[in-house]
């Protein structure tokens, strides 16, 4: 099993939820990203883009970054930006990315649930016209994810059920095994529900 596991995607992926639950499975350690960037600013995100922008959160969100990828057995949510980030390292550490691939109008349904927290980047009149160009942006960077995971219709127990399976069968093998793999253990490999 890898032992770095990064789960990135649009907020209302599901990364917050899977997060603790994957870890729980695994015996892991789970660490949520934005709520170490507030640890390290000492006040909420939304604060923090009001007063120092999002440079602010993205100089913090770096360090947050850079102090995970130290860890082992460890669960890492990222934020919905995270992977778009050039002016990081997105790759080295050993990790495997998962992207928790969602569709925006589900998105935006699991976000704007009651006591849900206003995303700052989708605080304006329209957020699912911004969360759809978020990810009409972010879409490319998200596919370089060693494992793409749908979440559209399932129960949370379930992708995690699916996210087991297949990072078992990521695990690294000899290179003459690698030819004629099957689906899920390749970069890339989606694994979602069967269509009829």
């Amino acid at each position: 099993m890898p032992r770095r596991i990064w789960l990135v995607g649009l907020s209302g992926a599901g990364k917050s939820t899977i997060g603790p639950l994957l870890a729980g499975r695994l015996g892991y350690r789970y660490v949520d990203l934005d709520r170490e960037v507030e640890e390290l600013a000492g006040e909420t995100i939304p604060h923090l883009f009001r007063v120092g922008g999002e440079a602010e959160f993205r100089r913090l969100e770096a360090r947050a970054a850079s102090r995970a990828a130290r860890a082992t057995d460890v669960i890492v949510a990222t934020g919905g930006g995270w992977m778009a980030r050039r002016d990081i390292d997105r790759t080295s550490g050993g990790r495997v990315r998962v992207w928790l691939r969602v569709r925006p109008e589900t998105a935006i349904h699991r976000l704007s649930g009651e006591g849900a927290e206003v995303r700052p980047l989708l605080a304006g009149p329209d957020p699912a016209a911004a969360l759809a160009a978020l990810l009409a942006a972010r879409e490319a960077a998200y596919a370089e994810a060693e494992l793409v995971l749908e979440t559209d219709g399932r129960e949370p127990e379930d992708v995690v059920e699916v996210a087991l399976r297949c990072l078992r069968r990521l695990a690294p093998r000899p290179p003459a095994d690698r030819e004629g793999t099957v689906e899920g253990t390749v970069e890339g490999t989606t694994e979602g529900p069967q269509e009829s």
